[in-house]
């Protein structure tokens, strides 16, 4: 019975110390004791909007944002019943103003990531996921939608398939074509692991209404995107604190690896620039962020930009210490205007850069 109890109590012990060491690397690698200091060469105001604009992207050629807007923080407080769509904002005109950019949409639109194709003779169409009430239970959807006349688009198609695990952003690389990138594995221990940045993330390939899985070990898909030949798929692996790099098959969507960029802080979403480098709304401390959710106490905000074509190179463009807005997931630049969306925060920040 002593050499049981022995045992037992060794166990205990073990399970302890692995538990410290598991919270010690989480806290590490979260930067729970990061500091803040903010800093940005411009100025900005905000937007405001009747949700949160968590993406944000760009329809370069004529000038115009498409926002995905829902009440995210109504949902976290309880909200049954919350409903998003998708604005448009022309950066042209002035005063900037949030529009409808739906002709139509689902009955049930819960919005998250969003992507922009066009294609080769400039028709446009706009994908969309789409979280049901009950995740994890229910169906999540890829809506995608045609555009009709400038800046509207109607809904044209609904796909849900058991691959779209638990989608967090969308590159559309075809009308019907796309990359879906999972923040979750399928499995628990995956999700645990991933805590530490071992991945189990898939990202789902979608094409002609079927999915199918192209990389099964991403530690957390925050965000995906695409260089403007379509050759590469960037993926921001969250828990890991980089961004995947893979190279694309435009006749099978297949995907091989060939980087992984460091980056120092928590990618969100990604959104690349005409230069082809990367900007990158992120997190620098995710016990901030996690207080944030919890008790509504800012969370810092970031937006990194990463030079991936010839000399490698990194720089904050924007850091706040949540106070101007809190939780950001995307930034994106037009001309000298840089646009920051937040998980949570009913408004877009407008930055003009020096």
């Amino acid at each position: 019975m002593r050499k049981l109890i022995r045992l037992f109590l060794r166990l205990v012990g073990l399970v302890l110390v692995l538990s410290l060491v598991f919270v010690a690397i989480v806290a590490w690698r979260g930067h729970f004791f990061r500091g803040v200091e903010s800093s940005f060469a411009g100025t900005c105001e905000p937007l405001p909007l009747d949700g949160s604009a968590e993406d944000i992207q760009l329809d370069r050629a004529r000038g115009l944002a498409y926002l995905s807007v829902l009440d995210r923080q109504g949902l976290v407080d309880g909200g049954v019943n919350v409903q998003g769509t998708v604005l448009r904002v022309n950066l042209n005109l002035k005063p900037l103003r949030a529009e409808p950019a739906l002709l139509s949409k689902p009955e049930h639109f819960r919005p998250h990531g969003l992507s922009l194709h066009v294609d080769e003779r400039g028709r446009r169409y706009l994908f969309a996921l789409n979280h049901p009430v009950n995740r994890g239970s229910e169906p999540e959807m890829l809506e995608i939608f045609e555009e009709r006349s400038p800046g509207l688009f109607r809904h044209v198609q609904t796909i849900s398939d058991p691959l779209l695990l638990s989608p967090n952003d969308v590159v559309a690389v075809g009308p019907r074509e796309a990359y879906v990138a999972n923040d979750k594995a399928a499995s628990s221990l995956g999700n645990v692991l991933q805590q530490i940045g071992i991945g189990g993330s898939p990202v789902t390939y979608v094409s002609n209404g079927k999915a199918s899985v192209v990389v099964d070990n991403i530690a957390a898909g925050g965000g995906i995107a695409a260089s403007a030949d379509g050759s590469t798929i960037y993926v921001a692996e969250t828990a890991a604190q980089r961004v995947r790099v893979l190279e694309r098959d435009p006749d099978d969507g297949s995907l091989t690896e060939v980087d992984r960029i460091a980056v120092d802080t928590s990618p969100d979403n990604i959104d690349v620039a005409e230069d082809g480098s990367l900007w990158i709304g992120a997190h620098s401390n995710t016990l901030k962020l996690i207080q944030h959710f919890a008790q509504g106490k800012p969370a810092p905000s970031q937006v990194r930009r990463v030079q991936v074509e010839g000399v490698r190179a990194q720089d904050d463009i924007y850091l706040n210490d949540g106070r101007e807005i809190s939780a950001s997931s995307v930034g994106v630049r037009y001309d000298n205007l840089l646009l920051i969306g937040s998980i949570t925060a009913r408004k877009v920040l407008v930055c003009t850069l020096n």
